[in-house]
């Protein structure tokens, strides 16, 4: 076994001397991508060596298998999957128990491939980071040069279990929270292609433990933790965003948290087991409304509702309201004033805390286009419910820093009465010396009449004349 792996090696050596002898390296960028094809194709070879010996391996153990109860059914079916090092092709044999006449692959349990798998776990894990943040079909061009398609990354991503992002640190005490809640506005498909346009709101939590300048025009979010739910469902969404507080931060100490929305209803009910809440109007929305405002009725109007509202006094934004109802005739133009003050008041204790002293910037918005929009609703595609919450959760995810890995795609090992037969086989492969020797055995000719070899000459004489 030894002896083909060496020779696998060895052969890649030559075959990149000879690169270099004959062609040279006039182009650094293309010789590099050429020596990385060739030994990704080298280790291929290697990987399919080790596993022909290992199923090799395992059929002459018969006394081992007999005690399993396995018989051979069929010897060499071939089995190919797609890994980070390209597709990997290898035979294993089948086996049958005489005792349940159940079947096996007893080469597939020693290795961890599981049943009609054809794509690696490495691989799948980076198929969903990248489609997290491209379509279906860039992510397998990227990945895997389009050798997957459309529908197998889908299908990965709907049968990922998320996971969840754990706080940095633990029971953190900090004097204030800054809580950004809003949704974006997602196109869906429509069963049989109807026509007209079905929407689905998709709702962000962003936990942040406020804001801090970059720049003169650039803000940033410090240590924000984004929270969306797979259902869409606002109650749960919620109680994962007490749960990581609960975590991340010593709530027995006193701390304020503020919640900065639209005012929404899904968010006013948000943190209601908390005592210490405070509900903030959005600064945004609350400037949307003034500016629409202020288009219709004259800036004059619109600021002195400012200057109200900033004074904290209900009574006169009441006032002016009521003195352009007395003056107004369109009906048009009425039912807008009654429908800006409805709004005034039902959010008053939210729009007025916007105004307080220091209070932080909103960015409620800014989190929704960065987190969401940028993939799900900017570019004119309709959805899936269970591909639209499962890649929301991974998008979500990754903004937060980490990383979809192997590990979350690959089950738990379940524990059957051949795993340990399959790690048998793993560690005797492993145990197994490897001489080294061969390689002792020829050494590299090179062509010393090349025009590189004659370059190196001239240069070793000169080199010799200036030291003499």
């Amino acid at each position: 076994m030894e002896h083909i792996i060496q020779q696998i090696a060895l052969d890649l050596a030559k075959k990149i001397t000879k690169k270099w002898i004959n062609d040279g390296i006039t182009d650094l960028d293309m010789f590099a991508s050429d020596v990385t094809e060739d030994c990704k194709q080298s280790a291929i070879a290697i990987v399919e060596a080790i596993l022909a010996h290992m199923n090799k391996q395992i059929r002459d153990d018969k006394e081992a298998r007999k005690n399993l109860g396995l018989a051979i059914k069929e010897k060499d079916r071939k089995r190919e999957i797609l890994t980070t090092l390209g597709q990997v092709h290898y035979k294993r044999d089948y086996y049958q128990s005489k005792y349940d006449k159940s079947y096996v692959y007893l080469l597939d349990s020693a290795i961890g491939v599981r049943g009609y798998e054809r794509i690696g776990d490495t691989v799948s894990a980076e198929l969903l980071n990248m489609a997290a943040e491209v379509s279906y079909a860039q992510s397998s061009e990227i990945v895997t040069k389009g050798r997957v398609t459309r529908q197998s990354v889908r299908n990965h991503i709907l049968k990922l279990e998320v996971p969840e992002s754990m706080p940095k640190e633990i029971k953190k005490e900090v004097s204030a929270l800054h809580i950004f809640a809003d949704e974006d506005h997602v196109h869906m498909q429509k069963p049989s292609k109807k026509r007209g346009k079905k929407n689905r709101i998709v709702p962000l939590v962003t936990v942040t433990e406020g804001i801090k300048k970059e720049s003169k025009r650039r803000n940033k979010t410090i240590n924000a933790k984004h929270f969306t739910d797979e259902k869409f469902d606002t109650d749960n969404l919620w109680k994962s965003v007490e749960g990581y507080i609960g975590m991340a931060y010593d709530i027995e100490k006193e701390m304020r948290i503020y919640i900065h929305g639209d005012g929404g209803r899904w968010i006013s009910n948000g943190l209601e087991s908390f005592a210490n809440v405070k509900r903030v109007m959005d600064g945004y929305h609350i400037g949307k409304r003034l500016y629409a405002f202020s288009k219709e009725f004259g800036r004059k109007e619109k600021l002195k509702i400012e200057k109200a509202i900033k004074e904290k006094d209900r009574n006169a934004v009441d006032n002016i309201l009521q003195e352009l109802l007395r003056t107004e005739t369109d009906q048009d133009r009425i039912e807008k004033i009654k429908e800006f003050g409805k709004h005034l008041n039902l959010n008053w204790e939210s729009i007025k805390n916007r105004y307080e002293d220091k209070m932080t910037g909103s960015c409620t918005e800014p989190q929704v286009s960065h987190v969401l929009s940028k993939r799900f609703s900017r570019n004119p595609m309709g959805w899936s419910e269970k591909a639209l919450g499962k890649l929301t959760g991974i998008r979500v995810y990754l903004k937060n820093g980490d990383k979809i890995k192997a590990e979350h795609i690959k089950p738990h090992k379940s524990e059957t009465k051949y795993r340990e037969y399959a790690d048998k086989i793993v560690k005797d492969v492993m145990k197994e010396g490897l001489d080294w020797s061969v390689f002792d055995i020829e050494t590299p000719i090179f062509n010393t009449g090349s025009g590189t070899q004659i370059r190196m000459h001239g240069f070793g004489r000169i080199n010799n004349t200036l030291v003499n």
